[in-house]
């Protein structure tokens, strides 16, 4: 179960790493050439928060005696000190082009750096991705707050509830104020997917796995070129194939190769850092005289490079900080 889905995590950081490359090609009135077919990558975003569903209700059935607090303790040590290591180096390059520039009128002011630093959820983020940590994070509150004194169900229907009253406005096109664009953001649905996925698994539920695969990676990969525009819902045009590639992989148990295992567990820190490293090895190859989205080998150069160092920050800091964490 956990190698095919850890291989997903690889997929969807990827999805958006060439995303993320196509959109800085086209900002910059380039032609992104074959990264063109990626122009609907930011649904690996989807991909995370299905899967982000499908883990927190599969780790944690059995384990409601140990309580919200424990649950809330294991989140923050995951996520939270590689996402402030992630911002903080991103606030000294940013630093270090203010001083290069000679201007600082990029640099955020101090209450972006509040919101930033807190993951709060409103529209002032120092980094553009880290509005889907701010998701992650009322997710783990709203499952703490009824699954460890409910349980599944009592889990579910508050993800039910939340989910209701997101796609209400949505369809309503009730215009939301900053602070609750988040709160209420649609793609919430997305949790709820995962979570039934990992429930229909712990009853047993087995068949389907490779139609579900293919499937799965056929609807993503329309999205993905554009086939299915976001446009139409995408919590819905990226939501569904996503749960059922989450469905396939988990139902499906198949053994994957040891380095797809490593690229999924590289996931998070390559989705942190990727945009740092495309700035800063962009501006270095800007002042070599070469536009780092100008052609198709210095932008899959940059995503190598990012995936590169990932994997090295994964090995040789993540992991430790990982078995420090459990200790404490």
């Amino acid at each position: 179960m956990i190698g095919g889905l850890q291989m997903l995590r690889g997929v969807a950081a990827t999805l958006v790493v060439l995303f993320h490359l196509q959109a800085a090609a086209v900002a910059e009135g380039q032609d992104p050439g074959l990264l063109r077919w990626f122009h609907g990558g930011e649904a690996g975003v989807d991909a995370f928060f299905v899967l982000s569903g499908f883990v927190i209700f599969h780790a944690a059935m059995g384990r409601q005696d140990r309580g919200a607090a424990w649950f809330l303790r294991q989140r923050f040590w995951r996520i939270m000190p590689p996402y402030w290591a992630a911002l903080g180096l991103t606030l000294m390059a940013m630093a270090g082009l203010a001083i290069l520039r000679g201007d600082w009128s990029a640099w955020p002011d101090g209450w972006s750096l509040v919101v930033s630093v807190l993951l709060l959820p409103l529209p002032d983020q120092v980094m553009a991705v880290a509005w889907t940590l701010t998701v992650e994070g009322l997710f783990y509150l709203v499952f703490a707050a009824s699954f460890f004194r409910f349980g599944a169900r009592g889990a579910m229907l508050a993800l039910i509830g939340w989910a209701l009253v997101t796609q209400g406005l949505k369809l309503a096109q009730v215009p939301l104020p900053g602070w609750l664009g988040l709160i209420l953001y649609s793609g919430v649905v997305e949790f709820l997917f995962g979570g039934l996925i990992a429930l229909a698994l712990a009853a047993g539920w087995r068949r389907g796995a490779g139609l579900a695969v293919l499937s799965g990676a056929l609807g993503l990969a329309a999205v993905v070129t554009g086939l299915l525009p976001l446009a139409w819902g995408r919590e819905w045009v990226a939501g569904l194939p996503s749960a059922a590639l989450v469905y396939g992989l988990a139902a499906g148990g198949w053994r994957m190769p040891g380095w797809t295992l490593v690229w999924g567990e590289a996931s998070y820190l390559l989705y942190l850092l990727h945009l740092l490293v495309f700035s800063v090895a962009g501006t270095l190859l800007r002042m070599a005289g070469v536009a780092p989205y100008g052609s198709l080998v210095p932008m899959l150069a940059l995503g190598v490079l990012a995936t590169a160092v990932s994997v090295a920050a994964t090995l040789w800091v993540e992991r430790p900080y990982r078995a420090w964490a459990k200790r404490h």
